[in-house]
């Protein structure tokens, strides 16, 4: 049943980031869910991270699903415009989810000792987005391994494909890559294709969840409507068959998370790889959006203050809101 959200007459506009937990929000849209709830919603495609925080800075859109670390520093830069509303990907801790990937052909590392010892060296450089969850995890790996890397040794764009593609063809020693792009780029087949090592799964670490950010200008009843539509797409997707899934989720995914690709367009040869590739991806668990752990919120403001990227920590109150 929708709900009565006339306070805000104008589409509420939203920018989706290469993540999982842009998905469900991507098949609200197109499943018609958020009409439903009795809301307007206008998806706005920016090119990058930095072109989506402006965004939101700027007033040019009301709402964007981001990672936990940009999370907080867009609540930092406006505490009394912008709010975290609800998680909406919670990544599980199994060991699927992230990879430190390494070219073996170019870059001769073959363990996770191997890279840090040539990181002692300065030998080599990791690629991985600076001011990000996945710069947080690669943090925790080293320092469960009682190794701090120096942060020089980091680089590389919020672009997960141009931090791949550098690895691929060994620019860098190594990426910091999330799904999907791990099981594509595990999967995808080309002559030349150099020889990709898993020098490390994350398992067991605290993982951040991807995050929906709105503005507080938005009404309580607006934000509820709209994750209320973001719940209806999870159990939509819960309810498909692989085959439709995937039917129904490619052409978003590939917007999303591989913008450029057109199957339709595409050799016979190169299609051929890419749907082997896409068989090979695992369906996500995408839970109902839910309240922001706040052990997870407290761990990476304090990494984030400790890295320079924070002046204070945050506590769960001034980034959380609590709209319910």
């Amino acid at each position: 049943m929708a709900v009565s959200v006339g306070v805000f007459a104008s589409p509420i506009r939203v920018s989706l980031p290469p993540l999982l937990g842009a998905l469900p929000v991507a098949v609200a849209q197109k499943l018609d869910l958020f009409r439903e709830q009795g809301l307007e919603v206008q998806l706005v495609p920016l090119p990058s991270q930095r072109d989506r925080i402006l965004a939101f800075q700027a007033g040019q859109i009301e709402a964007m699903v981001t990672d936990l670390t940009s999370a907080l520093l867009l609540v930092a830069s406006q505490p009394k415009q912008a709010a975290i509303a609800a998680a909406l990907y919670l990544p599980p801790r199994d060991g699927t989810h992230l990879a430190l990937i390494t070219p073996v052909n170019f870059s001769r590392i073959q363990t996770l000792s191997d890279l840090m010892d040539a990181a002692a060296r300065r030998k080599i450089q990791i690629a991985v987005p600076r001011q990000s969850d996945l710069e947080f995890m690669l943090d925790q790996l080293f320092q469960s391994q009682g190794f701090s890397l120096p942060s020089e040794l980091y680089v590389g764009q919020d672009n997960l494909l141009v931090n791949a593609t550098w690895t691929l063809f060994g620019m860098t020693a190594a990426a910091v890559l999330p799904q999907p792009y791990v099981d594509y780029l595990l999967h995808y087949e080309f002559e030349g294709k150099p020889t990709l090592l898993v020098l490390a799964d994350f398992a067991g670490l605290p993982i951040p969840p991807d995050v929906l950010v709105v503005r507080r200008s938005l009404s309580a009843e607006t934000v509820e409507a709209f994750l209320a539509a973001v719940k209806e797409a999870a159990t939509r997707i819960h309810s498909m068959s692989r085959e439709e899934l995937i039917d129904l989720a490619m052409p978003i995914a590939i917007d999303l998370f591989f913008p450029g690709v057109n199957l339709e367009t595409a050799s016979p040869e190169d299609r051929a790889r890419i749907e082997s590739a896409v068989d090979a991806l695992r369906i996500p668990n995408f839970p109902d959006p839910s309240v922001p752990d706040p052990d997870i919120i407290g761990l990476v403001s304090a990494w984030a203050k400790n890295k320079g990227y924070l002046s204070q920590n945050l506590s769960y109150a001034e980034v959380v809101w609590a709209f319910r």
